[in-house]
């Protein structure tokens, strides 16, 4: 079965760095079990990533880093994805919110964070789960906060987190939305993170208690009224720049994993047999076939809804044109659609891999935990995205909160 990481138009070096990616999903593999046990990314693996120049993705060229174009950023992070889903997701998220801090924060602190130390990697929640906070002399005080889900904490050098808390939100209080910078210094990471798939993002909760914030480590934001950084006048930073951030942090890792399903099952098949039945050989059966051809149609279908959602996103990014609310509203269901067919897929040929498949240390077992749980992500969710698709075409406002909602930039 030939390779489904479809060749796409990347420039030489974005080239160079797909085939570095390329070039570390063997070596990837031989750590899913570790991983998996020790709920984060060996550190002799975090350095391979760095070596390879992968957490430089996002990161403007100002400050050491790459700036791919969007479709170069989502085709490396889902061939890291194949190699483990932990370690696609670290790497996902490390560059889109290296991204979206370029995109936030002023020059002068842009500048001052990059010179403390050699490689920034950015973890975040948008959400507190808790967040109670003083405005003080030169900056704000948190007296406590809390939030979940700090994908790669343990490898992160600073946070980006929202002050503002999830309750709030549902009870509809005008609070302003403010997104802090804190190094992990400042920050405890709780050791909670134990679950079921992508064990080794150490997504742990991340809490503050009487951390003073300076004023210019806090970015204020209101719905619609998103303020960029100096960068923003540029083709990556301009102000829909939050639906680029949606796809480059949401959808990379589930594309690459169930790519990585695809292939693993379509090697295995002619060398695996069915149990109590005469078959020696999955590969020459029909309805294996059937299934094979299908959950290949599946991913390939996902990656065809996230291109045309990049070529849309880069059409903007030309010619400079404001999206529509239906514009905005399909890039989101776009990807929320990709990623329920790439879990299809997974689960499907999960179903005919016999019993061995569901020991912990099987390949397609962990891929299948893995999409599993990033595709309950809220940005990724099907549910909530073809919810939001039926609402705008009928006319229905939109469902989303306020700080993901200033995604939906109107005309």
């Amino acid at each position: 079965m030939a390779n489904l990481s479809t060749e796409c138009q990347l420039t030489a070096f974005e080239q160079q760095l797909l085939q570095s990616a390329t070039e570390l999903v063997p070596y990837l593999q031989k750590f899913g079990t570790m991983i998996d046990e020790e709920r984060h990314i060996p550190d002799e693996v975090i350095q391979k990533i760095s070596d390879a120049g992968l957490f430089k993705l996002g990161t403007p060229k100002e400050y050491g880093g790459h700036e791919v174009s969007i479709r170069a950023m989502v085709e490396i992070i889902s061939e890291v994805a194949k190699g483990n889903g932990s370690v696609g997701w670290v790497v996902q998220i490390f560059n889109g919110n290296n991204y979206n801090a370029s995109l936030s924060l002023p020059s002068d602190v842009l500048e001052s964070i990059y010179s403390q130390v050699e490689e920034i990697r950015f973890c975040s929640v948008l959400l507190a789960r808790k967040a109670v906070v003083k405005k003080v002399d030169g900056g704000y005080l948190v007296e406590e906060g809390f939030w979940g889900f700090g994908s790669g904490s343990k490898h992160a050098t600073h946070a980006l987190l929202s002050l503002k808390d999830a309750k709030s939100m549902q009870e509809g209080k005008a609070l302003e939305e403010m997104l802090a910078v804190v190094p992990m210094s400042e920050v405890t990471i709780v050791d909670d993170w134990y679950t079921m798939s992508l064990k080794g993002s150490a997504s742990n909760s991340l809490e503050l208690k009487n951390v003073f914030i300076p004023d210019k480590h806090v970015i204020i934001t209101h719905q619609g009224d998103w303020q960029p950084a100096e960068l923003a006048g540029r083709d990556r930073y301009k102000p829909y720049s939050q639906l680029i951030l949606s796809i480059t942090t949401g959808i990379s890792a589930i594309l690459g994993l169930a790519r990585g399903a695809a292939e693993y099952f379509a090697q295995k098949a002619p060398h695996k047999g069915i149990a109590m039945t005469v078959h020696n050989s999955q590969a020459a059966v029909g309805h294996i076939q059937y299934k094979v051809g299908l959950a290949a149609m599946k991913v390939e279908s996902a990656h065809l809804h996230i291109s045309r959602t990049i070529d849309n996103l880069e059409r903007h990014v030309q010619n400079t044109a404001p999206f529509s609310l239906k514009e905005s509203a399909q890039v989101q269901t776009d990807m929320t659609y990709a990623a329920m067919l790439c879990w299809e897929a997974v689960d499907m040929l999960m179903a005919e891999s016999g019993g061995s498949v569901i020991a912990d240390s099987n390949r397609l077992s962990q891929i299948f935990r893995d999409i599993r749980g990033g595709s309950n992500h809220a940005l990724t969710t099907a549910s909530t995205g073809l919810e939001l698709y039926g609402r705008v075409l009928m006319g229905v406002p939109p469902q989303f909160f306020p700080i993901l909602a200033r995604s939906l930039v109107l005309s």
